[in-house]
C-alpha cells in the first residue's frame, strides 16, 4: 500500500513485501495451531478489497503484486511451518527494512494481522501475544 510519493521515493521491494506480509499473516492465523477457513477468508478479503486496490505494479504476466500476500499464505500454510519461526522472520525482514516502513505501511500490517485474527471466534491469546510482540517491534523502528 502505497501513495504515489512512495512509488517515486521507495526503494521497498513490494513484490516481497507483500510475501513477507503473507508469511506474517499465516504465522498469526497458526499460532494456534490451525488456520481456518474464516481466518483465510479473511485475508482474501483484505488483499481484494484493502491491498490490491492501492496497488498500482503488476509483475510479469501482469497480476496485482498485492496477491503475493495470499499466494504465500496459502504456500506456507501447505508446508504447516512453525507459526513462530515465521513470525520471527518477519520481524527480522521489518528490522533490514525498517527505513522504507513509513506510518502508512507500519498501519496496513497492524491491520491486516488483526482482521485475520479476528476472523475465527475473535483473537485468541496466542495470537493476541503474537500481535502484542509485532506492534512492539513496529514501534520500535
Amino acid at each position: 500500500m502505497k501513495t504515489s510519493q512512495d512509488i517515486t521515493n521507495s526503494e521497498l521491494n513490494y513484490k516481497q513485501f507483500y510475501k513477507e506480509l503473507g508469511h506474517l499473516l499465516y504465522a498469526v492465523a497458526y499460532s494456534d495451531g490451525k488456520v481456518r477457513k474464516k481466518e483465510v477468508d479473511a485475508l482474501r478479503e483484505f488483499v481484494l478489497k484493502e491491498l490490491a486496490p492501492f496497488e498500482p505494479s503488476t509483475d510479469s504476466s501482469g497480476m496485482n503484486q498485492a496477491f503475493y500476500t495470499q499466494f504465500e499464505f496459502e504456500d506456507i500454510a501447505n508446508k504447516n511451518e512453525s507459526a513462530t519461526i515465521v513470525f520471527l522472520s518477519f520481524v527480522e525482514y521489518l528490522k533490514k527494512n525498517a527505513a522504507q516502513m513509513d506510518d502508512h505501511l507500519k498501519t496496513a500490517i497492524v491491520k491486516a494481522v488483526e482482521k485475520v485474527s479476528q476472523a475465527y471466534k475473535k483473537t485468541n491469546k496466542l495470537e493476541q501475544e503474537m500481535i502484542n510482540k509485532l506492534k512492539a517491534e513496529i514501534t520500535a523502528l
